[in-house]
Formats: structure tokens, sequence, C-alpha cells
């Protein structure tokens, strides 16, 4: 039998294992018989009310008959079970969602384990060691076993007949989001670039008449550009400062960076023994590095863009998708690139002391808002795929072992009524179906936001950070709430439509069959 979450294999356990337990109660105690004593009493009543002569002897056996009979029909199925109805004659599975860092999950069952914390943490359940009571706790009604099967056979079905292939956009956002710099030398080394490159390009840009910048550079920043836009210069990579005259290209590290070997023709400022000068002092050293310009420290392979890139495994297999999402890869590059700086959160430091011990200072400071800074983002953020899919399907998992738990309960406080047996069936099917609405809401949301963000027109760092005014992400979270909450609400109350009209028409159907017998034994007391 196939669930629908990891939690939900061992909260059918504990569901059923705390509804043997009240079974136990009921069927040990002999409160069992009551319903049916209630049974006779009632018809006795309803007779000795409408009068003995009206009813007449018989047509009151009928009634307790009739009723006798779907009374033990409704306790024999809900009540009564079976060897092959245990749960542990049949391996619960789950097959988990494919996802962005494991795209091709192998389904997993509680007899092989689940290879999730619940194994240690709920194997009370699966043993029965969670209560003393004898026998099994893993015995399943009839009625409701077979309720269970045909709710789990058809959401595997449905599943299998949806391509739940995900967007790429969501698989980029979900690896974004987990995203993290642990190398301190590669937070070192944006500190460096953000104090020594980008804060003197971001000065000298507001500083300059804007007059002075090329065509080129005005059509960068130009409102009308989509690509970059007046916001360009505001990060580390800015496509104006990479390309206009007089700033990365113009601007040198203020210190040796190391990766980047000494260029005599580039580090003029260095000794070059070849030049036949004396050095300047005896025992004069070069350092062991070059000062690059930061176009090539931002660009070059042992630059600071291609370390954030390229810093994990985690951070190659993001590039490797945001290379299929954007055509132009300079553009998926500075995506990724762009993430990082937010995540890093570097401030300025004075560059004459940019290596030296008084820098960690700054950075302990930078790292602490950093902090602060993320916690409020996300505290604010939209609601996202995962966390919200997980919690659903967590939360369906309880409200099915609660269901589980009371249903004998309710079977014997409704005197074994029919209608109650139906409702219940009813109640399993539709919590159960939740699961595929959710599938559906998968896959329209990955249909919607490739639709709202083709071909890489998103920024990463809003869609993962939720900052801008994009109208966009606002949608996109107003349409998965009200798919995730919305159309599960909408199913519950359809198939409380079904279940009442179903309840109504059962009553017909037994109030008929009670007059159709007491006019029938009415004829024939007038017949004597």
């Amino acid at each position: 039998m196939q669930l629908d979450s990891y939690l939900e294999i061992f909260t059918t356990m504990y569901g059923w294992a705390f509804a043997n337990i009240f079974g136990e109660i009921i069927t040990g105690t002999g409160l069992v018989v009551i319903p049916f004593m209630l049974i006779v009493f009632n018809a006795w009543r309803e007779a000795k009310e409408q009068g003995s002569e009206t009813v007449g002897v018989f047509g009151v056996i009928d009634r307790i008959g009739t009723q006798l009979i779907v009374a033990l029909f409704v306790f024999s199925v809900c009540f009564a079970t079976l060897p092959v109805t245990s749960l542990h004659s049949i391996n619960l599975s789950y097959q988990p969602r494919p996802t962005a860092t494991d795209p091709n999950p192998a389904p997993v069952t509680r007899d092989s384990g689940t290879g999730s914390t619940f194994d240690t943490a709920m194997v009370d359940a699966i043993d029965g060691s969670m209560s003393g009571a004898g026998g099994s706790l893993s015995n399943v009604p009839a009625w409701w076993f077979t309720v269970m099967s045909i709710s789990a056979g058809a959401n595997t079905a449905l599943r299998a007949g949806i391509n739940s292939s995900e967007s790429e956009i969501r698989a980029i956002e979900e690896l974004a989001r987990i995203a993290t710099i642990e190398d301190p030398a590669l937070l070192h080394s944006v500190q460096r670039f953000y104090s020594e490159c980008f804060k003197p390009a971001q000065s000298k840009y507001i500083n300059i008449v804007k007059g002075h910048i090329t065509a080129s550079g005005q059509a960068i920043i130009a409102s009308t550009n989509k690509d970059y836009g007046p916001n360009d210069v505001g990060w580390m990579g800015s496509q104006l400062f990479r390309t206009e005259p007089g700033f990365y290209a113009d601007m040198r590290a203020a210190n040796p960076v190391p990766g980047f070997p000494v260029n005599f023709a580039r580090d003029g400022d260095y000794y070059n023994p070849s030049a036949g000068a004396p050095p300047p002092y005896e025992g004069y050293v070069n350092p062991d590095w070059g000062r690059p310009t930061c176009k090539e420290w931002w660009e070059d392979a042992a630059g600071v863009r291609e370390a954030m890139i390229k810093q994990s495994d985690r951070w190659k297999n993001l590039s490797d998708k945001l290379a299929l999402v954007f055509t132009d890869s300079d553009k998926a590059k500075d995506q990724l690139a762009m993430l990082a700086e937010s995540l890093a959160n570097p401030a300025f430091v004075d560059t004459t002391r940019a290596l030296g011990v008084d820098n960690s200072l700054a950075q302990n400071v930078g790292g602490a808002v950093s902090t602060i800074g993320v916690f409020l983002t996300q505290l604010f953020s939209y609601v996202t795929i995962n966390p919200l899919m997980n919690g659903l399907l967590m939360m369906q998992a309880i409200i099915l072992m609660g269901m589980y738990m009371f249903l004998p309960l309710i079977t014997f406080l409704s005197g074994y009524n029919l209608k109650v047996m139906l409702y219940g069936a009813v109640g399993v099917f539709t919590v159960k179906f939740w699961a595929i609405l959710w599938s559906i809401t998968l896959w329209m949301d990955a249909h919607l936001v490739d639709a709202m963000y083709p071909e890489g027109t998103f920024k990463l760092t809003e869609l993962v950070r939720s900052t801008g005014n994009d109208y966009k992400l606002t949608l996109m979270a107003m349409l998965m709430m009200t798919m995730f909450i919305g159309l599960p609400l909408l199913w519950t109350g359809m198939m409380s439509w079904i279940g009442i009209s179903m309840g109504n028409q059962l009553s017909h159907v037994l109030d008929n069959a009670s007059s159709t017998a007491s006019k029938a034994q009415k004829s024939s007391t007038g017949g004597r």
C-alpha cells in the first residue's frame, strides 16, 4: 500500500494501534452490546408510542430484525478483523517526490526502513512496543482496510497519470534557498573585492557627470534596459563597471591577490630586475602575487566570480541548472554571483586595513548584520513550494491518524449506524485525495512559473529572497496559496455534499423498508 509521506507510514501504524486499544476497551468491557440493546428498546418504545394495535407484534419484530441486521453488518465489517487485513500483512511504502538535490529518489518502505529520522524516533509504532496492551495493534477491520486500499490505489494511479516534472526555475529556487558560503577564504575574497573595487567604483559613479559616460554605458543603465537598468550599479558585478572605461578595467586591487601572478606590464610599482633599475632598497623582494585589475579580479578563472560559482558541488549543480535557463552564460554566472554576494553580505573596510588583523572586527559585525538581515528577509518572505508541501503532507498524516483512532469510537457511539460507516469511508477517501490535489498543484505551478519567467527573465536574488517589487512573485504566492489550500477545501466541501446526499438516500431507503413492513403487517392484521 503506497502512502503519501514518510510520516504517514508511522502515523497509520499509530492511528490503528490506538484504534485497536479503543476497540479492545469497547469489546472487552461488554459495552459492545449496548447499541443492540438500545435498538430493541427504541423499537419497543416507538411501538408503544404509536399504539400496539397500530403496529402489531410482527411489525415490531420486523423493525427490530431489520435494524439488528444492519447493526450486525456494520459491527462485523467495522470491528471484526482478519489476519489478511493486518497492516503487517502488507508493506507500507512511499515514493518521495523528486527534488533538485535528488531528482530520482528511490521508494522507501516500512519494513526496509524509510531512511528518515522517523525510523528511530517512531520505531515503537512498528513493533507495537508503544503500548503494553495484549494482542496485535496493527489489526484493521475489513471495511476500513478496503477503504484505505481503494484510496491509496486511486492516489497511486492518478499520480502516475500526471507528468509531474518540476520546473527548472523551481529547482533553481530550491537549490538557491539552501545555498550557503562556508569557505572563510572565499568570504574574505568577496570582502576584499567589495572594499577595494566595488565601493571605489560606486563612489566614482556617484560623483561622475553622467554626460561623460559613453553611449554604450548610458544604454546599460537606461530605465528601458530590462537586462540591467539603473539598478545595475548596485552590486559588485555591475555590467557598467566592467565595460565602461575608467572603472574596473582601470582600477587595481589595493593589495596582492592570491592566484594572480606578478605581471610587470601591469604591476609597474613592483621591482622588475630585467629593467636594469636598482631595487628600492637592499634585500627588497617582490610579493608572491600581483595586483590584478578589478576586471581581471572579477572575470578571470582565478577571480572572485568563478570562485563563487565553483565553491562546492551544490553551487556547481546550481550553476548547471542556471545554464539551462539562461542562454547567455555570462548572465547565468552573474545571477549566481549576485546570490553569493547577498549571502556574504560584505561591508566596506578601509583598504589600508583590509588584510590586517583589525579586519576581523568588521567581518564579525558584517556576519551579525548578515544573520539578522537573512532572518528578517526569511520572516517576511513568500511561502515556497517545499516547506509548504512538506508541512501540508505532515498535517494530512496527523489528520488521518486522528481519523483512524476515532473510527471505532464513532461507529460504536453512533449505534452501529450504516450512515456513519459510509461517512467515515467518504472522510478517509477525501483526506487521502488531498495529496493528489497537491500533486496537481505542483504540475500547475511548474507550467505557470515557466510562463511567467520565460528564458531566464527572473532575477535569482528576487526569486529567492523575495526582494524588489516584482508583481509576478506576489501573484505566484497568491496562486500557490489558493491552489494548495483552496483546492482541498473545495474538494472537501464537495465531498461533504456527496456524503450528506448518500446519507439522506440511505435513510430514505431504510424508512421505506420499515414503512412497507408496517403496511404489510397492518393489511395482515385487518384481514383477520
